[in-house]
């Protein structure tokens, strides 16, 4: 299977071994978690798969994702890349957190949600768009959680290498 398009049959996780993806916020108090079924994990990269339906587990409560999913986290990177698809539709775009990189230990995958995010659209002529989102929430989270100026500086440049990959059309954005 070609690293960033999703399993064959949509089966999700359904078909895969499961883990659990965990995300917290930077005083370690949880963020986000749900399943997810294992495609890939090796040195390099975990990549892993969701069905539309799932029910993911927020700090605000239950959220069901509308979206097939495939999850690319690195542990070198300070972001991930969560390429979304609407069933009977196809690609929808990729939605980017800014996150320290993963740590993953066989079972869970854990990453601190850094508040910062990058969406980028699918267009109807095979083109992407961007934009930042969530500005607001990371400058509260900044306040809230005393982000050293370090962290700030690491989560702006790996905004620009977002974009940067988006621009390039480099995995996992290249189709």
């Amino acid at each position: 299977m070609r690293p960033g398009s999703l399993v064959a049959g949509q089966g999700g996780e359904g078909s895969l071994r499961q883990v659990r993806i965990h995300a917290t916020n930077y005083d370690g108090s949880d963020h986000w978690q749900h399943p997810a079924g294992l495609v890939q994990a090796n040195d390099d990269i975990v990549i892993t798969s969701t069905s539309a339906g799932l029910e993911v587990q927020t700090e605000g409560g239950i959220f069901v994702s509308p979206f097939n999913t495939n999850g690319h986290y690195w542990p070198d990177r300070w972001f991930n890349v969560i390429r979304l698809e609407e069933p009977g539709y196809g690609l929808s775009g990729f939605y980017c957190n800014i996150a320290t990189p993963v740590q993953f230990d066989g079972e869970t995958l854990r990453y601190v949600d850094l508040q910062l995010d990058v969406r980028v659209f699918a267009e109807p002529d095979g083109g992407y768009r961007y934009e930042i989102w969530d500005e607001d929430e990371f400058e509260a989270a900044r306040e809230r959680y005393e982000y050293p100026e370090e962290l700030i500086a690491r989560c702006r440049q790996a905004v620009d290498e977002v974009i940067a990959l988006v621009e390039a059309r480099a995995f996992p954005f290249g189709e």
